[in-house]
């Protein structure tokens, strides 16, 4: 009732006459009515069809037009187009398939992963058309694709690579500039302000920088900066104090920020690091030959920490208690560590060791007035069963840093 198709068929004008078509199909389809209206109705029976278009069709002269055969073969392929019918047999009462071979390879003995298959199922018979190649189907642009890939792959990995890799740098450089507390914040988006009660703040400058410089390249100047504060920050991480900044010639630490201890423990970091800072200052000499000589100051008391700006974020210190710092720093002398009361009473009262500390007398501090003030000459330490039997009585913890009710003027 839908499409017929009848072949292949030999057409001759007469039985005796050479053949008019070699291979011909007859082909015919219903033609519907479109609706009930237009259904034909004879003698009381309602005809759905309208009739038949047929089609005859020249299969021969169809392929060698269409040229099939050569286009699958430009392109290596190989093909088969067959016809399976199906007729009943009255005698065995079962249907009879025969498979016709219409066009293309006869022996087309490919392995099934290998080529493809369509189907075309008419009325009476099952048309087929396998196409296929020996080697599977492989895309002229295969090798291509794969080489494109394969590059775009490892360049992307590259890429990966480097920004993996610039990240941490970025990250190990904000390591070496923020305390971790401070950066995890920082990553955080949120602001970091911290409050301490009582930590320590080491000021030193280089005395005659001014004449120095002006005598200097800046290059030697530069030069110079550099391998003395290299060796003083070994010194720094060596005693567990902070890094806060370098200005020019000024270099600054603090005890007990951002890590807290105990205002005793914190001021004892500072001054151990002043002292040994002094001793390098002794005996330093540039490549150049240069002799470098500093002067000190120190100072404890509350402040406040936290991290400034976000494009080059910088982790600092402010309070009454860094100027006080500096300002014993201005007030220095050469080669020499100036402290206030405060810090003496803290450095006294360290647990493992003897501060040689010698008064100053009274210092006239801007805005401050006249302060008592003490130079810190070295240090010794304590024997172990003394700093025990101190640490017992004290109780050290690090989480009360500043906690130190006893000095009532801080």
């Amino acid at each position: 009732d839908d499409v017929v198709i009848a072949g292949p068929l030999t057409l001759r004008q007469c039985s005796d006459c050479d053949p008019t078509v070699q291979t011909a199909f007859i082909a015919r389809m219903a033609i519907d009515a479109l609706s009930e209206k237009q259904v034909i109705h004879i003698d009381g029976i309602d005809y759905k069809k309208w009739g038949f278009a047929v089609a005859l069709i020249n299969f021969a002269e169809l392929v060698d037009r269409s040229e099939i055969g050569e286009r699958f073969a430009i392109r290596g392929l190989r093909y088969q187009l067959t016809r399976t019918d199906k007729n009943y047999n009255a005698e065995t009462k079962e249907f009879d398939v025969k498979v016709n071979m219409l066009a293309g390879d006869e022996d087309f003995d490919l392995d099934e992963n290998f080529y493809v298959s369509i189907d075309l199922d008419t009325t009476n018979n099952l048309w087929n058309i396998k196409v296929g190649n020996d080697n599977g189907f492989v895309p002229s642009w295969k090798n291509g694709a794969v080489a494109a890939t394969v590059t775009g792959a490892l360049l992307l990995s590259f890429m990966f690579m480097i920004i993996c890799i610039e990240n941490q740098i970025r990250h190990d450089l904000l390591r070496e500039m923020l305390p971790p507390k401070a950066l995890r914040k920082i990553k955080k988006g949120q602001t970091c302000v911290e409050k301490y009660n009582v930590a320590t703040v080491f000021f030193s400058d280089i005395v005659g920088y001014t004449a120095m410089s002006a005598e200097m390249s800046a290059i030697q100047v530069m030069k110079m900066l550099n391998e003395f504060y290299t060796e003083v920050d070994k010194i720094a991480t060596k005693h567990k104090v902070c890094k806060i900044q370098t200005i020019g010639d000024a270099y600054m630490v603090t005890g007990g920020v951002p890590d807290r201890c105990l205002g005793p423990e914190g001021a004892k970091k500072v001054a151990l690091f002043a002292i040994e800072t002094i001793e390098l200052a002794k005996d330093f000499r540039t490549s150049d030959g240069a002799k470098v000589i500093i002067r000190g100051g120190i100072n404890s008391g509350p402040l406040v920490a936290g991290v400034v700006g976000t494009k080059r974020p910088q982790y600092t210190v402010f309070g009454d208690t860094v100027n006080n710092a500096a300002r014993m720093e201005s007030t220095s002398e050469k080669m020499r560590i100036q402290c206030t009361d405060i810090t003496y009473r803290l450095l006294r009262d360290s647990a493992t060791h003897v501060f040689d500390i010698e008064s100053k007398g009274g210092v006239e501090v801007k805005g401050k007035g006249i302060m008592k003030t003490w130079f810190i000459n070295g240090a010794t330490e304590k024997s172990k069963k003394h700093q025990s039997t101190l640490i017992e009585i004290e109780g050290s913890t690090d989480d009360n840093c500043g906690d130190i009710h006893l000095y009532d003027d801080l």
